[in-house]
């Protein structure tokens, strides 16, 4: 990400993924300070985890627990993006928008150890259409 990004010199991030038609996490980062952060955070130029209310906007088709409890979000509900954990792991692939156990609803495009694939879920019920999608713009 990082050299892509010296490359194409893009500002926001936007995260989409649909699974089984029921669930769809779809935002995109907003333009200025708080999203700048965020794009800075997955494309390596900072280790400061961004704050993830107010850093991003969510898309008409978005229906997901994530978007709409990003105070929720990190490893201790302390609205950040990536949890604590994660630290030089594909962060942006795995859990970039995780909420802790008990709500159930993470975004994980490269499969954890046990195999999960996750939209705004904690399963493994991946099926015939269902993506995972980051672009930059």
């Amino acid at each position: 990400m990082k050299i892509l990004r010296i490359r194409l010199t893009f500002t926001q991030l936007r995260f989409h993924c649909s699974k089984q038609q029921r669930h769809a996490f779809h935002v995109i980062t907003v333009a200025n300070s708080t999203g700048e952060a965020v794009v800075q955070y997955f494309s390596g130029q900072t280790d400061e985890q961004p704050k993830a209310c107010g850093s991003f906007v969510r898309m008409e088709d978005d229906n997901s627990q994530l978007a709409s409890s990003c105070h929720l979000w990190g490893n201790k509900d302390n609205d950040k993006w990536e949890m604590e954990t994660n630290k030089n792991s594909h962060p942006m692939y795995r859990h970039a928008a995780y909420i802790r156990q008990g709500h159930n609803a993470n975004w994980v495009i490269f499969p954890t150890s046990d195999g999960k694939k996750q939209c705004d879920d904690c399963t493994n019920d991946v099926s015939t259409g269902d993506f995972w999608k980051i672009f930059v713009r």
